[in-house]
């Protein structure tokens, strides 16, 4: 690198040829909950200047653009289903009001007190609207047949009030009444089925197709040409080493496990208090962190001893309120650089602040090792756990002192939604479709307009959202650029296996353990006094635990309980 490259740049972007079981989880969601949906659809697009969480495991171009598709398919079933309800009302006025009664009450009966309001409210919207735009487009059909045809009218009234006066009106009544009905009864309930069966059954076609394991990568196009713009900055975006954040410096890594920090003053070693302090280099200090950490998977161990999969990469942590002219802002793309040059690392390590903040990130991911015997014969193919866990390091030199962070983090597994690429057998989809249809049948004829209107809504809104955002960052000096939120905490769930818990708790400690050794290891060696560090240590492993009577609380989360036996001797002693 010379001195005119830059210091803060943007990585490229290349997809890749087929997509990591994590995105296909991701992109699965889109079709499984609309809710998720939107959020990414708000959070990534629609704030068209802010920054977006460094992807670790999981490519975001995909999953935005599968969000976007899977919304317009939702509006496009909800368009269908709405039609056939004002179908049904313009046929038969009398049947759709008497069907979403009984479905606002059966949703009334089994939902919860927010959903019983919820539904009440939304099925006497619909009926009202519905009947009314029934009613209007009847009224205006007669007027406009009337209009073109005026002796239609006069010549329609004429004829059945003659058909009432003879034998002929009431033998049709007798005869043909029930047989219209039911056919106006029962081909808008036939057609409601069969689209949504077919739209469910689409939307597991692409589950089960383009994000089934193994499949080449795909990713659907957008029809909008600012869209498509905005998608190809958060590409590139993605695959920097700079957090540019709102409020957690730490989004997509997961729920916080453990914490601490440590302040050490760096006086000499066997030397009585001078006010002399031992200059040590922050950079080398993170460099001896790191390499102790790499060595947990060095080929040296053995294949049963080491980590094979863990890795670290350097972590800048930036607060995303800033000018729009500031040096991390892009002046092109009017969006933050988000990767910080090797010698842009150093400078932010030596100079600690908490505009741009140095951490060593340490990443152990979900998928485990393989087991064999002795002799090498395989026992079990390396599984995945699961969850993923990330330990963030932060170390600076400030005033004659030492400055440690640790904050670890276990990132849950995906929603079991989510997988259901994985975990549903391809010629079970048209049941599962069938099943879905019939299980949500009630709520769809319920709730299709509003869904229709809200979704349809969100759509049409989507520029124009985009815009009014990119308009108030123009307008204010400071403007927010940080992400709120990563798409993968989203769609994560809080672990309920106690094994998943124990291996998190288990890589958290191994990595607090080589830390705080490391760091031990580098003051010593450049005659830092470490008694100090060496009780701050003691003091946070053992500090929190409260011993009292039979009851041992470890850490405040684990208990240990013992109960005291009384044994009675014969003389009347106890033992």
């Amino acid at each position: 690198m010379t001195t005119s490259d830059p210091t803060l740049t943007t990585s490229s972007y290349a997809p890749a040829q087929q997509l990591s079981d994590t995105t296909r989880g991701l992109c699965s969601g889109a079709y499984v909950d609309v809710t998720y949906a939107n959020e990414v659809i708000a959070e990534i697009v629609e704030s068209e200047r802010k920054a977006v969480p460094p992807s670790f495991g999981f490519d975001l171009d995909p999953v935005v653009r599968h969000c976007l598709r899977a919304r317009r398919l939702l509006i496009i079933r909800y368009a269908m289903a709405t039609g056939v309800l004002l179908l049904s009302f313009c046929l038969t006025g009398w049947l759709p009001v008497f069907w979403l009664t009984l479905c606002m009450l059966i949703e009334v009966v089994r939902g919860g007190p927010r959903a019983r309001v919820r539904a009440l409210g939304v099925g006497v919207s619909t009926i009202a609207v519905l009947g009314f735009i029934a009613v209007a487009a009847l009224v205006t059909t007669v007027l406009v047949l009337a209009r073109l045809s005026p002796d239609w009218l006069d010549e329609h009234l004429a004829s059945l009030a003659a058909r009432a006066h003879g034998s002929s009106l009431a033998d049709a009544l007798g005869t043909g009444l029930l047989g219209v009905a039911g056919v106006t009864a029962l081909l808008p309930t036939v057609a409601m089925v069969v689209l949504l069966f077919a739209s469910r059954w689409h939307a597991y076609g692409i589950l089960f197709g383009e994000l089934a394991p193994g499949a080449d990568a795909t990713a659907p196009p957008t029809r909008s040409v600012r869209v498509e713009r905005r998608l190809a900055t958060v590409a590139r975006m993605q695959r920097g080493n700079i957090a540019v954040h709102d409020v957690n410096p730490f989004a997509g890594a997961g729920i916080l496990k453990r914490g601490w920090s440590f302040v050490v003053t760096l006086r000499p070693s066997g030397a009585a208090e001078n006010g002399n302090r031992v200059a040590i280099d922050p950079h080398e200090l993170n460099k001896r962190v790191n390499d102790a950490v790499l060595a947990m998977r060095d080929t040296k161990l053995s294949g049963g001893e080491r980590i094979p999969n863990l890795y670290t990469v350097a972590y800048v942590a930036a607060d995303g309120y800033r000018r729009h002219d500031d040096p991390l802002i892009d002046q092109e793309t009017h969006t933050p650089f988000t990767t910080a040059s090797p010698e842009t690392i150093t400078a932010i390590e030596s100079c600690p602040q908490g505009g741009l903040r140095h951490y060593l990130r340490v990443v152990i991911p979900a998928n485990g090792k393989e087991i064999r015997t002795a002799d090498d014969r395989p026992v079990l193919g390396a599984q995945d756990s699961g969850i993923s866990v990330t330990a963030f390091v932060h170390l600076a030199v400030e005033g004659g002192l030492l400055y440690t962070e640790f904050a670890a983090h276990v990132l849950p597994p995906l929603r079991p939604d989510f997988r259901i690429a994985d975990t549903l057998r391809a010629d079970r989809v048209p049941a599962r479709a069938w099943r879905d249809t019939l299980r949500e049948y009630v709520r769809d004829n319920l709730y299709a307009p509003w869904w229709l209107v809200r979704n349809g809504w969100d759509a049409l809104r989507l520029t124009a959202r985009m815009s009014r955002s990119t308009s108030e960052a123009e307008q204010l000096r400071f403007y927010d650029y940080g992400a709120r939120f990563s798409v993968r905490d989203r769609a994560g769930r809080e672990t309920t296996k106690f094994m998943q818990k124990l291996d998190g708790a288990k890589y958290i400690k191994l990595v607090d353990k080589t830390v705080t050794e490391a760091v031990l290891g580098f003051l010593r060696d450049n005659g830092v006094d470490t008694s100090e560090f060496e009780n701050q240590v003691v003091n946070n492993t053992y500090g929190d635990l409260t011993f009292h009577g039979g009851v041992q609380n470890f850490g405040g989360t684990n208990t240990v309980r013992q109960k005291t036996t009384v044994t009675t001797s014969t003389n009347g002693a106890s033992a």
